[in-house]
């Protein structure tokens, strides 16, 4: 079984550990563990993202209304509020991105990799391009602040920890395969091998979003390793053909299981159970519920599917991977949980 993705630590016993319903251990990381965030926000801050969460979802929900009612729009009210939610043209909160390019951004990019981008790398990517005024007054208060912001950074960090020992579960192979479904821009993998240069690592890629791809595939030739990629557009639909051929010893995919209603879920974690070799490993995340998730749903139009520990725990186990083979890390906020299910 794979090592626990801390600091070096060879086991379990020296983190907060309990067993979920289904006999999975369930383990919450400190931020020293893994130099994460963990910046706690105060009852005032959490009650004026409530009340500003509130107001947009008045709004909001008028304008939806009235785009169902007056423009004949033939949708649910949710993919209404979806579709305005990715316009660029629309401005989503009066307190929130009307005056932030930056949070709007953040919200019309919202599920796909231009978002997670910005979150992924506030610190170094965005941080320093606030100098002042409103904008990056707004900037630092939303994005800066969010604990789901700092929730999905730590997400990253941990993952890109737990792939760099799946990597080294494999080491004695002559070439370790990944696939990574629903990739994104691919970030943590490419940052996952580039603490394995010792190791020849082949990935394949798999997205709807041929941008994604591209951000991918700039990210691997700007690290070195663009001979090692393969970029596939395509859905779910194509993961058996893509895996008999390649035959990975690793899937990985994360954040898509936010997205895929417990049925498709179950089904999907089966299908990619038996996609890998015995001993392969399969990691993937969900969203918990949180307190800030009113903000998620209702400034960032941002709908996702939550699921608690002992849901996500179930998921896994009805996708027929065994307990004693699967280990899920939820990262200080307990807002996002990893799970880590080996063959």
């Amino acid at each position: 079984m794979l090592l626990h993705p801390g600091t070096g630590m060879e086991s379990l016993n020296d983190y907060k550990i309990r067993i979920g319903k289904g006999g999975v251990v369930i383990t919450t990381l400190t931020a020293e563990d893994f130099n994460g965030e963990h910046d706690q926000r105060s009852w005032l801050y959490v009650l004026i993202l409530h009340l500003v969460s509130i107001w947009a979802a008045v709004t909001n929900f008028t304008q939806a209304l009235f785009i169902k009612t007056f423009k004949k729009r033939k949708s649910s009210f949710g993919k209404i509020l979806w579709e305005m939610g990715r316009d660029s043209e629309h401005v989503s909160s009066f307190f929130g991105d009307r005056f932030s390019q930056i949070n709007h951004q953040t919200i019309s990019g919202a599920a796909s990799w231009r978002s997670l981008d910005i979150v992924y790398n506030y610190h170094e990517k965005i941080k320093p391009q606030l100098n002042g005024g409103i904008e990056s007054w707004l900037t630092k208060y939303w994005i800066g602040k969010l604990e789901n912001r700092q929730a999905i950074a730590n997400r990253l960090k941990i993952v890109v920890n737990l792939l760099t020992k799946a990597f080294a579960e494999f080491a004695d192979e002559s070439e370790i395969r990944i696939v990574s479904m629903a990739s994104g821009s691919a970030q943590a993998v490419i940052d996952a091998m580039l603490r394995c240069p010792h190791l020849n690592i082949k990935a394949v890629l798999i997205d709807i979003d041929r941008t994604a791809l591209v951000a991918a595939k700039d990210y691997a030739d700007e690290n070195g390793f663009g001979d090692r990629f393969a970029f596939v557009e395509g859905t779910t639909g194509v993961l058996e053909k893509v895996c008999q051929e390649f035959q990975p010893h690793i899937i990985e995919m994360v954040g898509f299981l936010d997205y895929r209603p417990t049925p498709q879920a179950i089904k999907l974690i089966n299908k990619i159970k038996n996609c890998l070799p015995e001993n392969g490993i399969f990691l993937t995340c969900n969203i918990n519920y949180n307190r800030e998730k009113i903000f998620l749903d209702w400034v960032m139009l941002w709908p996702m599917i939550y699921r608690n520990e002992d849901q996500f725990e179930e998921l896994l186990l009805k996708g027929g991977f065994s307990p004693q083979n699967v280990y899920i890390v939820y990262e200080p906020f307990k807002i996002h949980g990893i799970g880590v299910c080996q063959n």
